[in-house]
């Protein structure tokens, strides 16, 4: 009696859990079908966030780390700086606005100005140096990818002989999709669903990491979070009546990166990983793609969670493997390429191409100790032995040529010691400027030897004299030479 019982109870639940199952798989294919009556292969509408209808100034963005938010990029002077200008090419990523028509934006509020940018009015900018520049609203397409997570895990490797920097990561881009709320609606629930099925194109998927090179044995385009079973690693989630498109992106990846060594061993970088939306901004209807008969702008702007995730490295000491190196700093900055003379395989014609990308910045120090103590200090004793020459009297000619002659081999033979050490450049870093002093500066108690080997029978005083003056003298100025070369 009680297995059957036990039976019935076991059936009855499967039936409900698997009506359910059944039920919401066929919402989604409900939703499927929608998305491919709206999107056909032959029309292929682009999925724009929003149709816009104003002048087109877009303000850049900073990092307030005291309140973790993401605000209006201000300078010095609290002026809000522009990002980008899509229907004015004269106004330049950076430049600061004084004014909104007669409303001073350095006492405005970000949300306030986000508002005054927004209206379909005629609008008079005046910049920081006074210039006035007056802009009508125009209709154009607008979409904003956001990168909502940046984890950078550890940073395994800065080869500055290749200048790569290689570091584990997990990026996760999300894109609103407005269109296909309506079509979401009374069938999804919130979770997450395949998107294998949509036909039309997918902004997020044109998202570049620009990096060396992609090894897929080291990466791969599902992170965190997990698209379900069997799904095209981009894929829709629904919540709160919203679809997103989400694309993640984890494991190893390695970027070109330019060192500048000039201060080397007590140099700091600016190291840089490049994300880009791939996407052409312009008001110019025949320049962009899709053709929609608007001009169009593609963001690419980082969320809060991509700040804190390069804080938590900062924060998370442990995660620090590199003993060359310090991350002193880390940030991510908005940059506008432009490549003056794109050639268009479709149009056969050149243009300007604007393209809105973002840069995650690591500043880095170098931990210099390695080189004072096993160069730097070996260097100045070996230089010290020669130099000391000088106090050996001057008629004793032998004596001092000997010592001064072994201690410049002896320099010699221990450059070829640490030559390893040092990057090999077509410009001469600190360290370099040192070394070649180190050599001039040990030379000169030979060269004053040999000199004074003329003289010092003719009038051994004033040798003598001018020998205390210069290993004073040029002492100082060896001292004062090597201080100058390693200053900030």
């Amino acid at each position: 009696m009680n297995l059957m019982k036990y039976k019935f109870l076991l059936l009855l639940f499967l039936s409900i859990v698997l009506s359910d199952f059944f039920q919401a798989k066929a919402d989604v294919e409900e939703f499927h079908n929608k998305i491919s009556e709206n999107y056909t292969e032959i029309i292929g509408q682009y999925p724009f966030q929003e149709r816009r209808n104003d002048i087109g100034i877009f303000y850049d963005f900073a990092w307030d780390k005291n309140n973790k938010k993401i605000i209006i990029k201000r300078d010095n002077q609290n002026l809000p700086i522009i990002r980008f200008s899509l229907f004015n090419k004269d106004i330049q990523p950076g430049v600061s606005i004084k004014k909104y028509n007669d409303t001073d934006l350095s006492q405005t509020s970000d949300e306030e100005i986000i508002k005054l940018h927004k209206q379909k009015v005629e609008a008079k900018l005046t910049f920081k140096d006074n210039q006035i520049i007056s802009l009508k609203p125009n209709i154009y397409d607008y979409n904003d990818i956001k990168l909502s997570n940046f984890y950078l895990e550890f940073i395994n490797n800065i080869d500055t002989n290749k200048g790569l920097l290689e570091i584990t990561f997990e990026a996760n881009f999300t894109n609103k999709r407005p269109e296909l709320n309506s079509l979401a609606e009374g069938l999804l629930g919130d979770n997450e669903y395949c998107a294998e099925r949509y036909i039309g194109p997918y902004p997020i998927d044109q998202i570049r990491i620009n990096e060396y090179k992609y090894d897929v044995d080291i990466r791969t385009g599902t992170g965190t979070p997990v698209p379900p079973e069997g799904c095209y690693p981009i894929f829709f989630t629904y919540d709160n009546n919203e679809v997103k498109t989400i694309r993640s992106e984890l494991g190893i990846g390695q970027f070109r990166q330019v060192f500048d060594f000039k201060k080397f061993p007590f140099d700091k970088q600016k190291l840089k990983v490049s994300i880009r939306t791939n996407a052409h901004s312009s008001q110019n209807i025949s320049e962009i793609w899709p053709k929609t008969g608007y001009g169009a702008v593609h963001f690419l702007t980082p969320e809060r969670g991509a700040f804190l995730g390069l804080e938590e490295y900062i924060n998370n000491i442990s995660k620090n493997y590199l003993k060359e190196w310090t991350v002193s700093n880390t940030n991510i900055e908005s940059e506008v390429l432009i490549l003056e003379n794109y050639y268009s395989p479709y149009t056969n014609k050149t243009y300007p191409f604007h393209e809105n990308s973002i840069n995650l910045v690591l500043d880095i120090e170098r931990n210099s100790a390695h080189y004072v103590y096993k160069i730097i200090i070996p260097v100045f004793l070996i230089l010290s032995v020669a130099w000391f020459v000088l106090w050996i009297p001057t008629h004793h000619l032998e004596s001092r040529l000997t010592t001064s002659i072994v201690a410049l081999l002896a320099l010699i033979a221990y450059n070829f010691v640490f030559s390893d050490d040092i990057p090999k450049l077509n410009y001469l870093t600190a360290l370099d400027k040192y070394i070649l002093l180190s050599y001039i500066f040990c030379c000169i108690p030979t060269f004053m030897s040999i000199g004074f080997s003329r003289f010092i029978v003719r009038n051994q005083r004033m040798v003598t004299i001018v020998n205390k003056r210069l290993r004073t003298w040029l002492g100082l100025v060896y001292l004062l030479a090597s201080i100058q070369i390693f200053s900030f």
